[in-house]
């Protein structure tokens, strides 16, 4: 297994499953954000080259939220005292409900999200659209669960190499391990994405076409994020709630061809490793009337 390389301020320890977590939230913290894919198990070099691409991304999503706290600083500190106050009220916020505390919950907290939004937004621009919320909660607080919520995220030993990542004592994503594991060459502990769970036999792999196509994937996302910084910074949208709008019309123009590809790559790899869906079968005809004779 190759381990992503590259050059680490002293300070950024993975000597320990918490100090990885720890180091997470400082790079958030140091405006490193770039730097979080560091952090993760690269099992070659062309999942290198993706987690590298992500790592691109995600920066730039921390410049985002920048840029629009310089451009709407009332707006975004609004959205984040409420957020608070919502979180005060009890249940998580913010990201974290899209992966903890259940479909119901999550849904009332996207709705109350939505609100706040609302409550930000000039006359004639609110939204009730949780989507909406959503991606302003993202594009304002990225990493607000590194940044808030570190006391919460635990790591617990399942063996001597390897420890399983908890969110409040439970897991972040339900049904799903999240783990961190101490690679032996050297000694430091990696997050590890779950790409051998059974449930992903038959819609992820691991050939170059395929890491190509992901990294596309990513570097779509990219192009958006980076497409919206620039429009941040020269004025093109009015608020929030307006960011968010723009953002998904980029989404429904650029995406789709990113998703033609990855439904392309699946279907191309299911065959090739026999797993393809069987063919629709043809209606079944009428029966023709027999008369004696």
């Amino acid at each position: 297994m190759v381990l992503s390389a590259c050059s680490r301020e002293p300070s950024y320890s993975q000597s320990s499953p918490d100090a990885t977590i720890t180091t997470a939230k400082e790079m958030v913290r140091r405006g490193d954000a770039k730097l979080l894919v560091k952090l993760v198990y690269s099992e070659d070099e062309n999942m290198k080259k993706c987690l590298n691409r992500l790592g691109h991304a995600l920066g730039r999503l921390q410049d985002l939220a920048k840029e629009l706290e310089k451009a709407f600083p009332a707006e975004v500190a609004k959205l984040r005292e409420d957020a608070k106050r919502e979180a005060a009220k009890g249940g998580s916020q913010g990201l974290a409900s899209l992966f903890t505390g259940g479909g119901q919950r999550a849904r009332e907290q996207a709705r109350r999200a939505a609100d706040a939004a609302n409550r930000n937004a000039p006359a004639g621009s609110n939204t009730n659209d949780p989507f909406t919320a959503v991606l302003t909660r993202l594009f304002t607080s990225p990493y607000e669960v590194l940044e808030d919520e570190r006391n919460n995220l635990t790591a617990v030993m399942l063996d001597e190499k390897t420890y399983t990542l908890l969110y409040k004592n439970g897991p972040i994503v339900p049904g799903i391990a999240l783990t961190i594991r101490k690679d032996d060459r050297d000694g430091r502990w990696y997050f590890v994405i779950p790409t051998d769970l059974p449930i992903l036999s038959g819609y992820f792999f691991r050939s170059d076409e395929a890491w190509r196509t992901y990294t596309g994937l990513v570097a779509t996302f990219d192009n958006i994020v980076k497409d919206l910084i620039d429009d941040v910074r020269q004025g093109k949208v009015k608020n929030l709630n307006d960011t968010a709008r723009v953002a998904g019309e980029k989404a429904f123009t650029s995406l789709p061809f990113a998703f033609i590809a990855i439904d392309r790559l699946t279907a191309a790899e299911r065959k090739k490793a026999g797993l393809a869906r069987p063919a629709t079968p043809a209606p079944a005809k009428a029966p023709v009337p027999t008369t004696g004779g």
